[in-house]
């Protein structure tokens, strides 16, 4: 059987769901081609912004040339988030910064022991499930 694989936007919908039935309050998402902060959510007085990842392009993505992506662009992204992360940060030092990526088995195999790295920094780093699982590293 194979596995199933998320885009962007179905890691962002899974991980809006965990975090409203984790008492946070969704105040932005971007989908599709949106840019900006791709989920900001608050609790009490914390803020958090997250920066998600999918494991394929959508099907309406107007770049899509495969049917998942390869290792490469598996570290290009988490590079870019990792960057992203980093101005969040300047831009909200007393924000909750994450990540978050399809707990898909090849986006592991490219990224995960890395994340030990981005946590020491403060970014925590969700792995979301295509069985709506949620997995929080920090």
């Amino acid at each position: 059987m194979e596995e199933t694989k998320l885009t962007e936007d179905q890691t962002i919908e899974i991980l809006m769901k965990y975090l409203v039935e984790d008492n946070w309050k969704i105040e932005a998402y971007c989908l599709g081609q949106q840019r900006g902060y791709d989920i900001i959510a608050s609790r009490n007085l914390e803020k958090m912004f997250v920066e998600v990842k999918g494991a394929k392009a959508s099907d309406a993505s107007p770049t899509k040339k495969r049917k998942y992506f390869d290792s490469g662009q598996i570290k290009d992204h988490f590079g870019k988030a990792i960057v992203k992360s980093f101005e969040t940060l300047n831009d909200h030092p007393n924000a909750i910064v994450a990540i978050a990526h399809p707990d898909d088995k090849q986006i592991r195999n490219c990224i995960a022991r890395n994340i030990q790295h981005i946590n020491k920094l403060g970014i925590i780093h969700f792995w979301v499930g295509a069985d709506k699982v949620v997995l929080k590293e920090q």
